[in-house]
């Protein structure tokens, strides 16, 4: 009867565990965590945050880069960025600021002063392939020891 009761019990606890973890899908966030000035172009870093369960991969990302309430510049296109659940990755765009953008980010680095933004838009992740609203809003200092930097 013991030996019954036991296999019984060891059944039950397998079948508890077979369904495995859950599997959730969240909205991911988007930040700029750097961007470079040179020769008048600008190379903007990228970190996304997963906050879901499972592996996600970033597919497409149509953002707007905004500083100081003015359009700076449109960061569009593709990329098979993975990130892992609950972790965050980061990518580079290679872009060019609108010249009002570009004076604003030098006055910011001249002078040591903060630069305001916001980056808004959408980006498609997979496994589900939807497209995400983002809409954050930030600012960044510059970099000591690092001439044309951001973060």
């Amino acid at each position: 009867m013991f030996r019954v009761a036991l296999l019984a019990l060891i059944a039950l606890l397998l079948a508890a565990c077979a369904s495995g973890p859950v599997k959730r899908v969240f909205p991911p966030e988007a930040r700029v965590q750097e961007i470079r000035l040179q020769d008048g172009r600008a190379t903007v870093q990228l970190r996304v945050q997963s906050f879901s369960t499972v592996p996600s991969e970033v597919e497409a990302y149509a953002l707007t880069l905004e500083f100081a309430g003015a359009e700076a510049t449109r960061l569009e296109g593709e990329t098979r960025l993975t990130v892992l659940p609950q972790a965050a990755e980061t990518f580079t765009i290679d872009t060019t600021l609108d010249t009002a953008a570009l004076e604003r980010a030098k006055a910011a680095l001249s002078n040591g002063t903060a630069l305001r933004y916001r980056l808004h838009g959408t980006i498609t992740v997979e496994p589900n392939g939807r497209a995400y609203p983002i809409d954050y809003s930030s600012a960044l200092s510059r970099a000591p020891g690092l001439d044309g930097v951001l973060r």
